[in-house]
């Protein structure tokens, strides 16, 4: 358990006053404050103003530092009077400095302004300051909840309660045979039921640490909290893990412990409301935290005697808490704060869970047959009952995750937090049509407009990428006077019954409407011609000539070359370089317009570009994007000229009652914001890569992988029975796509035989859930 020996660094008070001066111009008196792995220092200066200078250990990851900084900036914006530490930025301008250690070791260190107030473990405990504490952390959450940062997403953090089953081995540490069992009656029970109910909670990034050596009160009044500090045990967890740190780990004076408890959570929920799922499964969540402290004491006595105790005092005071709480029983005090945040007591019982209300897969089909029309489109056999998303994650009824490596959709993350609150806060303010002036509609096409080359400045709004691809035909045919249409073979472009017939790959019959003609696609594993041919990007534009021909033998010509910048249900094929510029080069000869529909491939998904038609080193007359510009939410824009939108507009009254919405806008925008400061489409590059290679590693153990394609977080795997003859493993695909559902692992398959497999993840797909598709694909290749 490699996690549990951080060592702090040991800077001398001579080291630290020259590194104050020489970094941040600060000078006064320094004195050693107590930390677990980082090295804390008060500075106070001559005129009385006090800094808390800290120096990370070197094992202690970078980005970690960066985003604990970016956090209490976060907060200092959205809620200026939260007491939390506010950054001094370095002479260079910086907010954290490297400096040198022993060995050569590199350090983080940093300032924050030092805040005034007693620890809340030295405060006298009342109901109204237990209130107001409960309050504060509420508040807290509520400030972080609009920000995510993908480092501790990833992060093993020693508090994590979620970690406590890695604890169950070493359950013999502790020295009292009781406690022993305690500790391993409470471990086994979560592991077997509180962890997966946690799993389905709303989750966000969390302080996981605001406990009675993190808060300060004033002395005088323990009500009044003046500070929130040391955001080093930051992650993406749930909520519920904030509210039992400052309910549970504390203390509690001569107040009743379930009382004192009920107090805390009552003042947190009249900022955050409890769901009743989080309600129920405090107890459990409250128990296990606090045995982290005893096992994680017992762990050092044993494995490194000689580093200094940490929190060895508390084991007892930990101890007794515990026994309060299971004296009084799971069933009592989840009543008891059932009541506190005004839900009715439910009677629950030890071990039942609460996790989504589930009906058996084969009585949903049969209800959704009865509703929805006899023919299912579903995924996997049997289908999976989905409950929850967060991030790359899918929860089914059941309670297990799935890693998504299908959706596309979800473009920035199943929920993200950023986007959901945007939605959330512009949904109680205002929601309206463009008929009205407005900023977010505007500030939208803006940012759009400026990510996009050439002259695509203006936007039509809409609620899809069907009514996008839609109004942009209506767009080309007003312009150009043409009426003929040109897509690849097996295109899919949407729903209407315009766009319907820009996407055979959906026609069952194979009928291809007289106005619609198609090209063969670009594609070089199992086209006409192959990879390694001479002149690929010439021979297969050809094609284009004889489409165009072929309508003008029907008396038409192409107002529109419609195309997915990622050729995605043709299998992602290799397009040869040049080809898409020699194609819109033929249809703009003979007055057509060109389309780009980056409704799947837009959005920075196939790396090094935002855009996919950036990959083919062209700029097409209209783009079309759709629902994974707002992360899910209905949101559809048409994008083109000035020229061609104000042509349109001169042949009819175009509007759309929800297109361009305030809520939709705010979406749109919050993808926008998430994309930047995650950089997301570096990224989709960089992760896009690594999977790409981890899959390419297959083939030498795997006959049936034919060829891996793709760039970014838009990849496939063709498979076939025979790599020289690439007769198409249709049979076997589907088994694969099951296989890695069992694996935990959820992708699709694709083109027109059937036999590729689709890989869109949401693009916070980081090298770790590379590792673990790669793994679970292997896996389940074996076993085909």
């Amino acid at each position: 358990m490699k996690f549990l020996k951080i060592v702090a660094p040991r800077f001398s008070l001579e080291e630290v006053a020259e590194l104050a001066e020489q970094h941040f111009g600060l000078t006064g008196q320094i004195d050693l404050l107590y930390s677990e792995r980082d090295q804390n220092f008060r500075l106070r200066e001559q005129d009385g103003t006090a800094w808390t200078l800290k120096i990370a250990s070197v094992e202690e990851d970078p980005e970690i530092i960066d985003c604990q900084i970016r956090v209490m900036q976060h907060i200092a914006a959205v809620d200026p009077t939260l007491p939390t530490p506010r950054i001094r930025h370095a002479l260079d301008g910086s907010p954290s400095v490297r400096i040198s250690g022993e060995g050569g070791a590199t350090h983080v260190c940093y300032v924050l302004s030092h805040l005034p107030g007693q620890l809340l473990d030295e405060a006298p405990v009342t109901a109204r300051a237990l209130s107001a504490q409960g309050v504060m952390v509420a508040r807290l959450g509520r400030a972080m909840r609009g920000l995510f940062d993908p480092a501790p997403a990833m992060r093993e953090l020693l508090w994590d309660v979620r970690l406590l089953s890695r604890f169950l081995p070493h359950i013999d540490k502790l020295p009292d045979p009781r406690r022993q069992q305690q500790a391993r009656d409470i471990i086994e029970h979560f592991a077997t039921d509180t962890l997966p109910r946690m799993r389905t909670l709303r989750t966000q990034l969390v302080h996981a640490d605001v406990n009675e050596a993190n808060m300060l009160v004033d002395p005088d009044d323990p009500a009044v909290v003046t500070g929130i500090i040391d955001f080093g045990d930051i992650i993406y967890g749930t909520l519920v893990q904030d509210v039992a740190a400052i309910a549970a780990e504390r203390p509690f004076g001569e107040m009743p412990v379930p009382e004192a408890i009920t107090e805390v959570i009552r003042g947190y929920n009249e900022v955050t409301k409890l769901e009743p799922e989080e309600a129920d499964i405090l107890y459990d969540v409250m128990v296990s935290r606090l045995l982290l402290t005893p096992l994680i004491n017992a762990w050092r006595a044993s494995e490194t005697p000689e580093e200094p105790g940490y929190m060895h005092t508390w084991t007892d005071a930990v101890y007794r808490v515990v026994d309060v709480l299971q004296e009084a029983g799971r069933s009592k005090v989840q009543d008891t704060i059932r009541r506190a945040c005004g839900l009715s007591p439910t009677g629950l019982q030890r071990g039942i869970s609460t996790t989504p209300h589930t009906m058996p897969v084969t009585d949903l089909i049969e209800r959704r047959k009865r509703v929805m029309g006899s023919k299912l489109y579903v995924f996997y056999d049997p289908p999976l009952h989905i409950v929850r998303g967060e991030g790359v994650w899918l929860t089914d009824a059941s309670g297990r995750r799935f890693l998504d490596a299908y959706n596309n959709v979800p473009h920035v993350g199943h929920c993200h937090p950023h986007v959901v609150d945007a939605i959330s806060r512009q949904l109680q303010i205002l929601n309206t049509n463009t008929r009205y002036l407005g900023t977010q509609v505007l500030e939208y096409s803006e940012r759009l407009g400026a990510s996009l080359p050439g002259n695509l400045k203006a936007c039509a709004f809409v609620n899809s990428g069907s009514e996008a691809n839609d109004v942009a035909w209506r767009m080309a045919k007003a312009f150009t006077g043409n009426q003929g249409g040109l897509t690849m073979e097996y295109a899919y472009h949407g729903i209407t019954d315009a766009v319907d017939a820009f996407s055979p790959s959906v026609s069952l019959s194979g009928t291809i409407a007289p106005h619609i003609r198609t090209l063969v696609s670009p594609d070089d594993y199992r086209g006409p011609y192959r990879r390694g041919e001479a002149g690929l990007a010439t021979r297969y534009a050809a094609f284009a000539d004889e489409s165009i021909a072929s309508l003008d033998n029907a008396g038409m010509a192409p107002a529109v070359f419609m195309v997915d910048s990622a050729f995605l249900t043709n299998g992602m094929p290799n397009v040869p370089a040049g080809y898409l510029k020699a194609v819109f080069a033929k249809v703009r000869a003979v007055g057509g317009l060109c389309i780009a529909d980056e409704v799947q491939s837009g959005f920075g998904r196939m790396g090094k570009h935002m855009w996919g038609h950036q990959h083919h080193d062209v700029t097409p007359d209209i783009v079309t994007i759709g629902k994974p510009a707002g992360n899910g939410h209905p949101l559809g824009v048409v994008i083109t000229s000035p020229e061609i939108m104000d042509t349109f507009l001169q042949q009819t009254a175009f509007f759309s009652t929800f297109g361009g919405n305030n809520v939709s806008c705010a979406a749109g925008l919050a993808v926008l914001d998430v994309l930047e400061r995650e950089r997301l489409m570096d990224n989709a590059t960089k992760t896009g890569a690594f999977l790409k290679q981890g899959l390419t590693q297959l083939m030498a153990r795997h006959d049936v992988i034919g060829d891996v394609r793709g760039t970014g977080l838009s990849l496939c795997v063709e498979l076939v029975r025979d790599r020289i003859t690439l007769e198409p493993a249709r049979a076997e695909t589907d088994r694969i796509l099951n296989l890695m559902r069992d694996e935990g692992v959820l992708v699709g398959n694709e083109g027109v035989h059937g036999n590729i497999v689709k890989i869109r993840p949401p693009l916070l797909f980081r090298k770790e859930h590379a590792d673990m598709l790669v793994n679970a694909f292997d896996r389940a290749l074996a076993r085909v």
